[in-house]
């Protein structure tokens, strides 16, 4: 076998880079494979959106609630519960996750599998 083969290259996978905004929102839902809701609770001025992970092999679940006004995503799963601030960007990862990232370099993955992932 060898490894300089293409055959055996890992697959190339696109990376969008969007700004943390309203415009953010059905690109995460859709590679994430949720349908965005308006959450039963809103910010004068600012849209809270929610969505579910949830694969066909059942759990993990992760209930991402997105405040793009106020730069925050919560993220509830079945072991954790993460409120990560201060979003400045979304990283999609096609076919893998969504990374939420801090200016400062700290960031939150939720992977189209349900995982929540935190390095902070």
């Amino acid at each position: 076998m060898n490894n300089e083969d293409p055959a055996f290259a890992p697959p190339q996978r696109t990376i969008t880079k969007l700004a943390f905004d309203q415009r953010a929102i059905p690109e995460i839902a859709a590679l994430l494979g949720a349908t965005p809701t308006l959450a039963p609770f809103q910010l004068p001025g600012g849209e809270v959106h929610q969505l579910t992970v949830q694969r066909d092999e059942a759990p993990p679940t992760v209930l991402l609630t997105l405040w793009p006004t106020i730069r925050r995503i919560d993220a509830i799963s079945q072991s954790a519960t993460v409120v990560f601030t201060n979003v400045a960007m979304v990283e999609l990862v096609e076919g893998v996750e969504v990374l939420f990232r801090r200016g400062s370099g700290e960031y939150l993955i939720v992977t189209i599998g349900g995982k929540v992932i935190v390095r902070a």
